[in-house]
């Protein structure tokens, strides 16, 4: 008997969160222990990855389900991106 997978990581997906948090660490860390314009930088960077990863690997999964012709987990993928960037432009008004 053969087991089926359900779903595949897409590829590239583990290396995209393990950059990210090293990035996120790393930036983290220097925007603690600098101050001045280098620590609001490299705090807003660590901030920026926190939340783009998430965001991209929605976007990865979104991509791979299209592929494959699940179209439902696509429209969601794409639903849920779609009220974020609402969000998004709702909160700079």
């Amino acid at each position: 008997m053969s087991t089926t997978t359900l779903d595949v990581t897409p590829r590239g997906l583990p290396r995209l969160v393990k950059v990210a948090t090293v990035v996120a660490l790393v930036a983290a860390a220097v925007g603690t222990f600098t101050s001045g314009r280098w620590s609001s930088a490299f705090g807003g960077l660590a901030v920026a990855v926190i939340v783009a990863t998430p965001l991209l690997r929605v976007a990865m999964l979104g991509v791979q389900w299209a592929r494959i012709g699940d179209r439902r987990f696509a429209a969601a993928a794409l639903g849920l991106l779609l009220v974020t960037a609402a969000g998004a432009g709702l909160a700079l008004l």
